[in-house]
Order: structure tokens, then sequence, then C-alpha cells
């Protein structure tokens, strides 16, 4: 492919524009709008083609930031998108309450299990710290919030074990007591993980 060809190609993809990832203002803010601060070598998986270029999740906006000939972009949620590889991260579009957003995958098989990474930024306050000075702005990480997925069907938030177990279509008896036993934690992602795992291992 010419390199004109996949300029066109990258370009009709990608939702480009400068990425900021910071508040644009002249007040400090602390913290990171990042999962993580640094670039990594990343690969984004498109149709039948993919991208190897520097990327990293804003975590706050919830886009992928990559840079190309110098440049920092970013890469909208997009169905077209297969998948972001961030290193043993991957990152998947998936639509959920009627809007797109990037989810971490943390297992897949049967059932697909996912976790959603959010930052939220933190007003500052006047005299708001202990020692009455101003208490600045600050980007701070929001709990994980856990979702699945079977098969091809619809992404599914995972609130309490027993509303999880009752919209299972199947192994809802064994998949109960297994929660029990192990006294699995919605909010947990080691635990989570370990309730879907199971689950897949069923026949």
């Amino acid at each position: 492919m010419s390199k004109f060809k996949f300029l066109l190609s990258v370009v009709g993809l990608f939702s480009v524009m400068m990425a900021t990832g910071q508040a644009t203002t002249a007040v400090t803010v602390k913290g990171t709008p990042y999962l993580h601060e640094a670039y990594q070598d990343g690969v984004v998986y498109y149709g039948d083609k993919s991208l190897t270029v520097p990327v990293r999740y804003n975590a706050f906006q919830d886009l992928i930031e990559y840079q190309q000939n110098g440049k920092a972009l970013v890469l909208d949620p997009k169905l077209t998108i297969k998948k972001v590889q961030l290193g043993s991260t991957v990152f998947v579009p998936q639509a959920f309450d009627k809007k797109l957003g990037y989810f971490m995958l943390l297992d897949s098989g049967k059932m697909s299990l996912y976790v959603k990474k959010k930052i939220t930024l933190l007003p500052g306050r006047k005299g708001g710290a202990l020692d009455g000075s101003d208490q600045a702005p600050e980007y701070k990480p929001s709990p994980d919030e856990f979702f699945v997925k079977i098969g091809e069907g619809q992404l599914q938030e995972v609130g309490t074990i027993k509303s999880f177990v009752s919209g299972l279509p199947d192994k809802q008896e064994e998949i109960a007591a297994f929660a029990k036993k192990e006294k699995i934690s919605p909010k947990k992602e080691k635990e989570m993980l370990q309730l879907v795992q199971y689950y897949n291992s069923l026949q």
C-alpha cells in the first residue's frame, strides 16, 4: 500500500484531533487523567489491519491517545476497532447504556469479563486543605466496575452476585454454590476473574 493510501485509510478510521489530556487551565491539577502516564508500545487492530504506535489510555475522557509523526492524536471508541493492545492489557470498544466506550478485557471464553477504568476530576475548594489553604483540583481513580458478556450478547454490569447468578442462561446452581463457598465479591477483580473462569470451565 502506498504511503498516501495508508494515510487516507488511517484518517478515515480515526477521529484525529490534538490530544490535550490535561485541563486547559492555569490552575494546578493534582494526579493524572491517564491509567499510566507514559506512552507504551501498542497495537491498534481495525478491520484486517493493524497499526503499531505508542499509546496510552485517558481514563478521564475514555480515549486512547497515540503518537504518530511527532503528533499526539486521539482514537475515539468505534466498533470498527477490534481492540487496542498495550503490552498485556487489551482494550475493546463496547456499547453500554447506548454509549460506546473502551473496556479492559480480563478474560474471554463462553463468558467474557471486562472492567471499566474511570478517573474523575474532583473540583478544587477554597480553603479546603487541612492547613486552611486552597485545595487544588485532583484527578482521582473511581472504583472499578465489572461487566460480563456471553457470546455475542449484550454487555451486562455486575451489580451483586445474586443478580449476576440470576442473569445466567445456565449453571446457576453451580455458580451460586461456588460464589458462596469462595466468598466472591463483585467488586474485586481477582475474585470476579476466578468466578468467570469457573463458569467457562463448566460443560
